[in-house]
């Protein structure tokens, strides 16, 4: 058995990552943009290099709007592992979308995510998000 640290604020940093699928499909900008701190760094799907910066963020962001037309998601699993003002979170997911020609599909995501509490919430101040590879029970 492993000895895993407690997370009094997972609820709270799971809220965070619901607001942000929500967030993506209603299509605001602006609710992604502040999910996210202004020194946000990691990497995203299409990611060849390191992306720095909210404004990095945010044009993966707008393309991946321009792309996919969400529907819906589901979280799969969790595991959050807080240390103080740190949160590092591991999750699956399925994010339900419609392509540009009108087709529905699903994108099923793996992620880690770092939070930061700032103030008296958490936000995402880090992160590496990518497709899971169809094949298996995703096919």
């Amino acid at each position: 058995m492993t000895n895993r640290p407690s997370c009094p604020d997972r609820d709270a940093i799971l809220a965070h990552i619901h607001g942000l699928f929500q967030a993506y499909i209603a299509r605001d900008r602006d609710a992604i943009r502040r999910g996210h701190t202004a020194d946000w760094t990691g990497f995203q799907g299409p990611s060849r290099q390191i992306e720095r910066g909210i404004d990095a963020y945010m044009r993966n962001a707008d393309e991946s709007l321009k792309q996919f037309h969400g529907t819906g998601f589901e979280i799969l699993d969790t595991e959050v592992q807080q240390y103080g003002d740190i949160a590092i979170v591991y999750y699956v997911a399925r994010y339900d979308y419609v392509d540009n020609d009108g087709k529905p599909a699903a994108l099923p995501l793996r992620s880690i995510d770092v939070y930061r509490r700032e103030g008296d919430g958490w936000n995402q101040c880090g992160s590496h998000i990518t497709a899971i590879p169809v094949g298996g029970p995703w096919s």
